[in-house]
């Protein structure tokens, strides 16, 4: 696994202030909910691990629906397409109060709303045919830590935790640019935006290691460099949906079946071993 270089946390969970419960019912008054301190760094580290991941040394899946469209500026989005959105998460305890993640990731398109795989893209502003490159990428460590998030790629900024009624809401932010790999001079921005949500029951319990995580995603991105769109301004807009899955057998048939045809290396995440990301695998296609 690619080693951590210690570096100062790029965001501050110290900062964080306690959300008062809202409206919530007295059922969920519960004596270990009453003890969760949400302006404690170490409580907002276990629970966002909790929810995203898991406290113990384990293999966490999650699945999610991302329907994408193109943003040009002005007017409404139009629909592209739908990626089927499947992550394999290494989870490990560290000393310190440290949890260690291995994350792998891929994505495979289909018709929009639809579970029809894409052999080919009609792009609706171009009016050209093109192919399909799937979304890979990994092995990515992260390590959460009391003091903040170390990460390789864009950090995950957390926001203040919201209980809402029976349920533990985390929000997090990711509003980041860098150089961008495929336009050298150019600069690529990234917009994500995460919610994660799970029963206050489950995140107070303390023998309860891994909550049940539902997911919901938006982000703004510049095009994928595959869709032919060059220098035309605007990009794409995803919104997604998800939650945590016991193992990849959980997953919808056509999924399954599209994981083989497309992305099978996350059926084998023990032999993936060299880093893969969406852009330079791009590159590579291309000789570039």
């Amino acid at each position: 696994m690619t080693s951590l270089t210690r570096r100062t946390a790029l965001q501050g969970a110290m900062g964080l202030g306690v959300t008062a419960a809202l409206t919530t019912p007295a059922s969920a008054a519960k004596p270990n909910a009453a003890k969760l301190d949400f302006a404690d760094p170490l409580t907002i580290l276990r629970t966002h691990v909790k929810l995203v991941g898991s406290l113990g040394k384990e293999v966490v899946y999650s699945f999610m629906r991302l329907n994408i469209y193109a943003d040009l500026g002005e007017g409404n989005f139009v629909p592209l397409f739908t990626m089927n959105n499947i992550l394999v998460d290494y989870w490990e305890p560290k000393e310190d109060n440290q949890h260690e993640m291995r994350k792998y990731e891929v994505g495979f398109y289909t018709r929009h709303d639809s579970y029809e795989p894409l052999e080919h893209f009609d792009n609706p502003i171009t009016g050209q045919r093109m192919g399909i490159h799937h979304f890979k990428l990994g092995p990515v460590p992260r390590l959460y830590t009391p003091q903040g998030v170390i990460a390789m790629g864009y950090t995950p900024k957390l926001l203040p935790i919201e209980t809402i009624g029976d349920r533990v809401y985390l929000a997090t932010e990711s509003i980041e640019n860098r150089p961008d790999v495929i336009r050298p001079g150019k600069t690529s921005y990234t917009n994500s935006f995460m919610t994660m949500s799970a029963p206050l029951a489950e995140v107070a319990d303390p023998k309860r290691l891994s909550a049940s995580t539902s997911l919901q995603l938006q982000n703004k991105n510049r095009w994928a460099p595959w869709m032919g769109m060059d220098d035309r301004p605007g990009g794409t807009v995803a919104r997604g949906f998800g939650t945590k899955i016991r193992n990849l057998d959980a997953l919808p048939q056509p999924v399954k079946d599209g994981i083989r045809a497309y992305v099978p290396e996350i059926l084998d995440t023990a032999n993936w071993h060299d880093f893969v990301f969406e852009d330079t695998e791009f590159l590579k296609q291309q000789g570039r």
